[in-house]
């Protein structure tokens, strides 16, 4: 058989290889395992039925969200050999500085004797840390969804995927917390999410090599 024969014959059943992703079961039962574990925790805030009628609830849970989302899309692009990360990692900048903008302009508007309180609220010394509490529950099954891609940084791709589980965790968490000022917000859950991807990179250098 000549060589252009053999190849034609060895491509003849070649399809198409769909991208790698994290499974959404994973993700959800990581957000399901974050909820469960806030409630055993910490509880339920108990004026919850009356604060998701407001928009302060919202605005956390959209930037915690939102900022879950785009980590999910920066896992999948530091997954894929060769793929740049590109507009994902620019989405994750952009949602943490627009939420320091906010919470710094909220500060600016404020008398300057209420700044203070409302920057460090009641919880600021326990909130970054036990959003770092919630995101060790979180973290295996990410991890293990992770796991099953392909990055060839996985120090960055550790330190993205400790940032979902932080995410998804300060999503959770939101449930408890009554601290809502963006200034708050900005800087105690951004703290809290960023510690779990700082604890994800070192983990990502060992558990996500290939």
């Amino acid at each position: 058989m000549k060589t252009d024969d053999l190849i034609e014959a060895l491509a003849a059943g070649i399809e198409p290889v769909r991208p790698a992703r994290l499974s959404p079961w994973m993700v959800g039962g990581a957000l399901a395992v974050a909820v469960t574990v806030v409630v055993l925790m910490f509880g339920i805030r108990p004026d919850l039925a009356e604060v998701v009628q407001g928009p302060t609830f919202w605005a956390k849970a959209i930037y915690t969200g939102a900022l879950a989302i785009a980590s999910l899309w920066l896992v999948t692009r530091l997954g894929r050999p060769g793929a740049s990360i590109g507009m994902a990692g620019w989405s994750v900048m952009a949602i943490v500085g627009l939420a320091g903008l906010i919470g710094a302009i909220e500060l600016l508007l404020l008398p300057p004797e209420a700044r203070v309180d409302d920057w460090l609220g009641f919880n600021w010394k326990v909130c970054a840390i036990n959003i770092l509490k919630v995101s060790a529950f979180t973290a295996p099954l990410i991890f293990l969804a992770a796991s099953r891609l392909a990055p060839t940084r996985p120090l960055q791709a550790g330190a993205a995927t400790g940032l979902l589980t932080g995410a998804v965790a300060a999503t959770a968490y939101g449930l408890y917390c009554p601290e809502a000022t963006a200034a708050f917000v900005a800087t105690w859950y951004t703290l809290g999410m960023a510690l779990a991807a700082g604890l994800g990179a070192v983990i990502g250098r060992f558990a996500l090599r290939w």
